[in-house]
């Protein structure tokens, strides 16, 4: 199994758990906080390379979510 296909299996499994909840979660105001601040350090040239690699790490974890939000709806419409 590569890569995409497990990354997509894990999208589809997220999907699958409660599509409703799914579609409706947003990350707490903490964590939205949290990126922007890090964005801003971004757009300011002052990010440590810890802050890049967390960084990263949200955009991940936010393409992934899209994904998964993208598949519940799928679900639901089915």
């Amino acid at each position: 199994m590569n890569k995409d296909a497990a990354y997509q299996n894990i999208v589809d499994w997220l999907a699958k758990l409660n599509p409703q909840e799914v579609v409706a979660y947003t990350p707490d105001k903490m964590t939205l906080k949290r990126v922007q601040k890090l964005i801003f350090k971004q757009s300011a040239g002052t990010l440590t390379e810890e802050e890049k690699e967390e960084l990263n790490n949200y955009c991940y974890l936010e393409n992934m979510l899209g994904l998964a939000k993208a598949r519940a709806h799928q679900l639901l419409r089915a």
